[in-house]
């Protein structure tokens, strides 16, 4: 019995560590910031390049997805990011200095699916012939979905719960109230708040 335990751990241990090794090929992590592996997905793993960067004494307990082999997100030092906060990329995410970003946030700097049916019919054919054989995302059709890059600019404070879509830029040391749907590009130190933000009033 000893013996079959001990394989069953070594066998999840050793695909773990070989999970975690793998992942330590795409991320760049600066000194001081805390970072948990297992919160990263890269859909393609064919190409070998850094597709997360995070900078110095950063905590970071957000998920990053990348759907494509395009994508990349830059955190600067000292920023924040709770947990169950998704950031699902297939372009660009930037996101600054002295950030905070509270916990179930979404930032997602593409539409997902086409605005048109006939490039979208397949979607879910696609997807689930990647989930079948344990590819998740292989053919799922990128080239018809539109894609802006996201900018959070230093000292911003994202609320919980926030949406921003794709394009926007978070001006610096903005506020973005808990719940609210960012649109369009918010200004620096100003407070924006509703389903989609709005100003609501500055703090310079």
């Amino acid at each position: 019995m000893k013996r079959i335990i001990h394989r069953i751990y070594y066998s999840l241990f050793k695909k773990n560590r070989q999970d975690f090794n793998d992942k330590l090929n795409f991320v760049k992590i600066g000194s001081g910031s805390s970072f948990n592996f297992q919160n990263i997905e890269i859909r393609n793993k064919e190409t070998k390049k850094i597709f997360l960067k995070i900078g110095e004494d950063s905590l970071i307990e957000a998920r990053f997805i990348f759907e494509t082999k395009n994508g990349l997100v830059e955190i600067g030092d000292r920023t924040f990011i709770g947990g169950g906060t998704n950031l699902i990329c297939i372009d660009s995410i930037i996101v600054g200095d002295d950030v905070l970003i509270s916990w179930g946030c979404t930032l997602m700097d593409n539409n997902s699916h086409s605005l048109h049916w006939d490039q979208r019919k397949n979607d879910v054919k696609d997807w689930k012939k990647g989930l079948d054989e344990n590819k998740i995302g292989m053919y799922k059709d990128w080239n018809h979905v539109e894609h802006f890059p996201i900018i959070i600019k230093s000292k911003a404070w994202i609320g919980f719960n926030v949406i921003i879509l794709k394009g926007v830029t978070i001006g610096e040391g903005a506020i973005v109230a808990a719940g609210s749907v960012v649109t369009k590009d918010v200004p620096d130190f100003a407070v924006v708040a509703g389903n989609p933000a709005r100003i609501v009033k500055h703090t310079d």
